[in-house]
């Protein structure tokens, strides 16, 4: 067992090294994933810490209480992270680096204790010397705040993005909407590293198991496959768009019900006429503009007339034009991805789940199964003609 946790931590590592270098040279600061790439690095260098423990490095004096722990400064950094993430406002941010003040402080200490110690040849004189210095005392304090601090940070990590991605769910573009899912994961991520952390305070700190029980095993997996994930998440999410603040509220009063029937009335005129739905990066604020309204009274409007959100209402009107196309002779020869980008699809990936969510089949069994149409698919009260 030993060998393979002390294998785990050095492959895990390796890996934070390399997926947090690579996060600061391909996605750099977009979307505040330099926060997300030193927290990475952090997590490897504590994991290497762990490692020297595991395979008995620390026996030897050079590595004798080797300041490599972060644990501190961790979840502070993916915090950033995530507000940097959630468009969050400058002064926020700058708020939100008081959180990495504790980790700076004991990580000095660490480094003082060492320097002390250092060069004294002898285990027990090294020990001495750190005892001195209250080190065992120091460090469980150290680690009772790191647990604390986590399972806080972890929290408000959750509430920040889960709060974001309400904000912006039916404002991506389909091609973008994976990333909701992505997103979704990160706030569990963080929530996952602090119960492991706290698992691994009771494992070693009170119940006092030591590093060779099979929960500190789990542990230190859980460890190496946040370090994994993160990597997936950083360079998913360089890409998420950001929203500023959530859709203003207009300066003139809610719109009444007529206006809003008649500003439903034009939504479908602009789908049915216009076919607005084809644009493959259609989202809410380019039909709030169509329509001169501010976007939470286009998004009302669509909401009330139809009774779905402005992405299921598009993708409603392109799932129509798909399936009238897939039993239209004249596009029998037409691929179903051709037919797919034409009715303003523009991932494939995203068709076929829309495509399957809303009929059942996929649109190949869809054409197999109407080969030969008795009449033309309709939506509504709109049919869909070539």
């Amino acid at each position: 067992m030993q060998t393979l946790m002390s294998t785990l931590l050095l492959l895990g590592a390796i890996q934070g090294g390399i997926t947090g270098v690579g996060l600061l040279l391909y996605a750099g600061r977009k979307n505040g994933t330099h926060w997300l790439a030193h927290a990475v690095l952090g997590l490897s260098l504590t994991l290497l810490r762990l490692w020297t423990h595991a395979t008995g490095l620390e026996a030897q004096p050079l590595f004798r209480r080797l300041p490599l722990s972060f644990d501190l400064a961790i979840m502070p950094l993916a915090y950033l992270y995530a507000l940097s993430l959630t468009a969050a406002p400058a002064a926020s941010i700058r708020r939100g680096l008081a959180w990495l003040v504790p980790g700076a402080v004991f990580l000095i200490y660490s480094v003082l204790v060492y320097l002390a110690s250092l060069g004294q040849g002898d285990l027990a004189r090294m020990d001495a010397i750190s005892e001195q210095w209250q080190y065992s005392r120091v460090k469980y304090i150290e680690d009772l705040l790191a647990v604390t601090m986590n399972l806080v940070l972890a929290g408000l990590i959750w509430r920040r993005v889960s709060g974001y991605h309400a904000r912006i769910e039916h404002w991506l573009p389909e091609q973008l909407a994976s990333l909701l899912g992505v997103l979704k994961f990160s706030m569990a991520l963080a929530l996952i590293a602090a119960v492991a952390n706290l698992i691994g305070f009771v494992t070693n700190g009170v119940l006092h198991l030591g590093d060779r029980h099979y929960i500190s095993l789990a542990v230190n997996a859980c460890y190496v496959a946040v370090v994994y994930i993160a990597g997936i998440v950083g360079f998913r999410l360089k890409d998420l768009p950001q929203f500023a603040a959530a859709p203003a509220e207009p300066s003139i009063p809610a719109a009444t019900e007529p206006a809003l029937d008649a500003a439903y009335q034009r939504v479908q005129t602009l789908m049915q006429v216009e076919r607005l739905y084809t644009e493959p990066d259609l989202n809410l604020n380019d039909v709030a503009k169509r329509l001169n309204l501010p976007a939470a009274e286009a998004s009302k409007a669509i909401r009330k007339g139809s009774g779905r959100n402005f992405r299921t209402y598009v993708n409603d009107y392109r799932i129509a034009s798909v399936k009238q196309k897939l039993t239209d002779p004249d596009y029998a020869q037409v691929s179903i991805l051709a037919i797919a980008l034409e009715s303003g699809f523009n991932a494939e990936s995203s068709f076929y789940r829309v495509f399957k969510a809303a009929t059942g089949l996929s649109p190949t069994m869809f054409r197999q199964t109407h080969a030969n149409p008795t009449s033309p698919q309709t939506f509504g009260s709109t049919t869909f003609k070539r």
